[in-house]
């Protein structure tokens, strides 16, 4: 965006004992998202990792999301089991095959357990090959999140009757992993070291020489990751005042706030300060103030700030303060970079520490132009930005403006948003789209809309207009989708506008008393400030607060349905000032609801059922100020017959190891009947002449010729309807490694897949 002014060109290393934690709560802006890396030590199934959720819940953690793309495996008590524990990979062929880029890339975790080298080590994989593939992993967990904190084992001891070396081979990787970790610890993205090694018997503590078993073993690793958890935890960063959680900006109080404003252009009309008064008088709850960094405007002083600052907070508005010299950089002679904008934010930061309540810092003004090779840098440089004002302790809601004159036509904002948002060590960005004549139909905003809901990213509209030299903008849908979602939005601009954009002046002359036609619009019309702006409550609250609910949803109606899902469909609710959503709640048979999902829109497609059971669901409305409607009637859905004839189901997966003739086996079990199982036998063949290395994990085994057999141990005696257990054991083949075909539960035929 250009020419919008006569003067101005406008477009460490801690190695963790064991010890006692005493309780403390833990809030976090958002969940700290804990990620488990490992092999079957780690996965399959892993109980120390349900023992270690449950120790944190006990101690006042409970803002802690496990991830990651495997579920949990049964354990005996309901837990949040996500997990990367693959049975019988490689450190080295994760590596090779370029696995845990993608695994990062849907769990964005905060912090990693990485217990792994284990099947390594049996392959005979040196100890420096294997802390090579360390330093690979490392580089892709900080490339997908530069703030990561590594939890890095010394591995248990091992000792399986196949592998006489393999104790050794161990101890030595477990000598060189501390030295490893001062080597590539930083202070930004620390390593802390868990010797998970001594003390840990494998007569005592494992089953097969390998494998933890449950009566001591899960309890020792667990013990172990335990304080060094909570340290990473404790050391997590948390934003204070105005921050996003999620799709949201929310107060310090945790308030939802929706910014609706006018940006107003401060560094040319200083002497305006009678307007923070005037556009209040329109009910606006935020004003975006035109700062200079001194490339092109002012520098405009931290003295100056301060008065700012000040006038924003006598007239109960939240203050967006934006250095405008950045405006067009690659394009337009003159403009400041982002690293320019940086310094001039450090250099003030004094008047901005302690207002994180009332002040958001918009790191530069469309900070690129058209000039596609300038524009591809964003992601690197407003990244670099917001690093270097957090090294410097500022801590507020940040917000980042879009390339290519903020109005990001080539995406690249809305495509490297979550790296960037990732690269802030507080997770406290704000993504500020310019919507002027790119954004002249409602199929383009809604896509634009719709791509950052979909990420889950924060979003506003930092500045539009409703009518530009490069198109006709659609205001009103712009309004009304702002508002239905619950965005945040600021016009362009109060007054002062030069005569080629004159236009986009809400205000005669600075004259609250007469307003143009734009004005009239963007203060008084459908959507606009005066119905929908509503003060922070920082300040109090006032305009008034949003507290009527929607109305209840309609019952909604079940169809396409499956063995395994089925789509609903439901009538929507109204609300005083609009609905962003619905929660979808279920229920298993003639259990109890809860939510499994949630939607912009009045249509929800359930998979992942299973088959020949009733589920029944209902469905709530939410708006933007977080008010609930009552739950809407209840409709039952019974899945058709799945293949089998059995209320079980079950899944396999065999990995061979590199090299040799031996393989992890992997099964998990699922009871898909409606009443509990107490007390279980699967049984199975193998056509390949496998054997079973006994004693496996999760089961008692036993194997007479081709058959084998595994009998429920005590802890996971009981299936519930729609609970799993995971169980395993290692084997030898020779020739093919065929799985086994069909599977029976106390004499029953099972599923499978």
């Amino acid at each position: 965006m250009t020419l919008r002014f006569l003067r101005a060109v406008v477009t460490g290393l801690l190695l963790a004992a064991c010890v006692v934690i005493a309780p403390t709560a833990v809030n976090a802006a958002a969940p700290a998202r804990v990620m488990a890396l490992g092999d079957s030590i780690t996965g399959s199934p892993g109980c120390w990792r349900a023992l270690l959720w449950k120790h944190l819940q006990d101690t006042g953690y409970t803002d802690v999301d496990f991830v990651g793309s495997l579920p949990a495996q049964g354990c005996g008590f309901a837990h949040d089991g996500d997990n990367e524990g693959h049975g019988g990979f490689l450190a080295t062929n994760i590596v090779r095959d370029n696995q845990l880029p993608g695994w990062l890339s849907s769990a964005r975790p905060d912090v990693v357990l990485m217990h792994l080298g284990t099947n390594d080590v049996w392959n005979n994989i040196p100890a420096s090959t294997i802390l090579n593939a360390y330093t690979a992993l490392l580089g892709q967990m900080r490339a997908s999140n530069p703030a990561i904190k590594l939890v890095v084992a010394q591995i248990i001891p091992m000792n399986p009757s196949n592998c006489s070396a393999c104790g050794q081979r161990v101890a030595d990787l477990n000598a060189a992993i501390p030295g490893w970790a001062r080597a590539n610890s930083t202070t930004a993205s620390p390593i802390t070291v868990v010797d998970q090694w001594t003390g840990f018997d494998t007569a005592a503590d494992t089953g097969d020489g390998v494998h933890p078993n449950s009566t001591t073993g899960i309890q020792k690793i667990e013990a172990r990751w335990y304080p060094a958890v909570v340290a990473a935890l404790r050391s997590q960063p948390t934003a204070v005042g105005l921050h996003v959680e999620g799709t949201r900006v929310v107060e310090g109080n945790g308030a939802t706030f929706v910014m609706r404003g006018v940006n107003h252009a401060h560094v040319w009309y200083q002497g305006q300060t009678r307007a923070f008064a005037d556009m209040k008088s329109f009910g606006t709850n935020t004003v975006r103030v035109v700062l200079g960094s001194g490339q092109r405007w002012g520098p405009t002083p931290a003295a100056e700030v301060s008065s700012v600052i000040s006038l924003c907070k006598q007239n109960k508005l939240i203050c967006v303060l934006e250095v405008h010299d950045t405006t067009g950089f690659g394009e337009q002679s003159g403009a400041a970079s982002l690293d320019q904008a940086a310094t001039y934010w450090i250099g003030v930061a004094d008047a901005l520490k302690g207002q994180e309540n009332y002040v958001v810092v918009n790191l530069g003004n469309e900070p690129f132009g058209n000039n596609a090779s300038v524009s591809a840098t964003w992601a690197s440089a407003t990244s670099s930005a917001i690093s270097r004002l957090r090294g410097a302790g500022l801590q507020h809601l940040i917000m980042a403006d879009a390339p290519m004159w903020g109005q990001d036509w080539g995406n690249i904002m809305r495509d490297n948003a979550a790296s960037v948002f990732n690269a802030d060590p507080l997770r406290n960005t704000v993504f500020s789209i310019h919507m002027y004549g790119v954004y002249d139909t409602a199929a383009e905003i809604n896509a634009y809309f719709d791509a950052f809901r979909t990420a889950g990213l924060p979003l506003v509209v930092g500045e539009f207009g409703h009518n530009h030299s490069d198109g006709d903008p659609d205001e009103d849908t712009i309004m009304a989708q702002a508002q239905s979602r619950g965005l945040g939005y600021l016009g362009w601009s109060w007054s002062g506008n030069s005569s080629d954009v004159g236009y986009l002046d809400m205000t005669n002359s600075f004259n609250p008393a007469s307003l143009t036609s734009w004005g009239e619009r963007f203060l008084n019309g459908a959507n606009g400030v005066r119905q929908t702006s509503k003060e922070a409550t920082i300040y109090g609250g006032g305009n008034p607060g949003d507290t009527v609910a929607p109305s209840t949803p309609g019952t909604p109606a079940a169809s396409g349905v499956t063995s395994t899902g089925l789509t609903l469909n439901w009538t929507a609710s109204t609300d005083n000032v609009g609905v962003t959503g619905y929660d979808v709640l279920r229920a298993v048979g003639s259990g109890s609801f809860t939510a499994v999902g949630s939607t912009a829109t009045t249509t929800y497609a359930d998979s992942g059922l299973t088959p020949s059971t009733t589920y029944r669901y209902q469905v709530r409305a939410k708006d933007a100020a977080g008010n609930v409607s009552a739950s809407s009637g209840i409709v039952s859905a019974t899945t058709a017959a799945g293949g089998g004839t059995g209320a079980c189901k079950v899944g396999y997966s065999g990995q061979n190891w590199g090299g040799g003739n031996g393989f992890t086996a992997n099964v998990t079990i699922t009871n898909t009947g409606t009443s509990a199982v107490d007390g279980w036998t699967l049984a199975f063949s193998y056509a390949g002449g496998q054997k079973v290395t006994l004693p496996g994990w999760g089961a008692t085994f036993a194997q007479s010729g081709a058959a084998v057999t595994a009998t429920n141990l005590t802890w996971n005696r009981t299936l519930a309807p729609n609970a799993s257990v995971g169980i395993g054991f290692n084997g030898t083949y020779s020739g093919s490694n065929p799985a086994p075909t069909s599977f029976t539960l106390n004499g029953s035929t099972c599923t499978t897949g």
